[in-house]
């Protein structure tokens, strides 16, 4: 299809028709794979979610480890941080007063 001879409002008909086409296309290959990974589920006779989530089958999932802290606040030795994550409050206002967290590092 050459669309070059076209005129401006045939191209913008074009394009609607096209962004329409593309909708309605990405509609069906949703549908279609839910259909499958329903169609698996079912299969290995576990529940959807379940697969999903990627859940052993006995539902046992992985322990999440804790991670050591690696900062801890000078005037409050019971908080710590990771250094992983939003920065607690303590660890903003050192910063603003020191500019490194060196002086907080465990």
């Amino acid at each position: 299809m050459d669309i070059s001879s076209l005129s401006l409002p045939e191209l913008k008909k074009l394009e609607a028709q096209a962004n329409q086409e593309i909708k309605t296309r990405q509609k069906d290959e949703l549908e279609k794979a839910r259909a499958e990974m329903l169609a698996i589920a079912q299969r290995v006779g576990i529940p959807l979610t379940q697969l999903i989530a990627g859940v052993p089958k006995n539902g046992v999932k992985a322990e999440k480890k804790a991670v050591a802290a690696q900062y801890r606040n000078p005037d409050n030795q019971e908080q710590q941080w990771s250094g992983r994550g939003r920065q607690p409050l303590w660890v903003k206002s050192w910063m603003e007063k020191h500019q490194s967290l060196d002086g907080i590092r465990i």
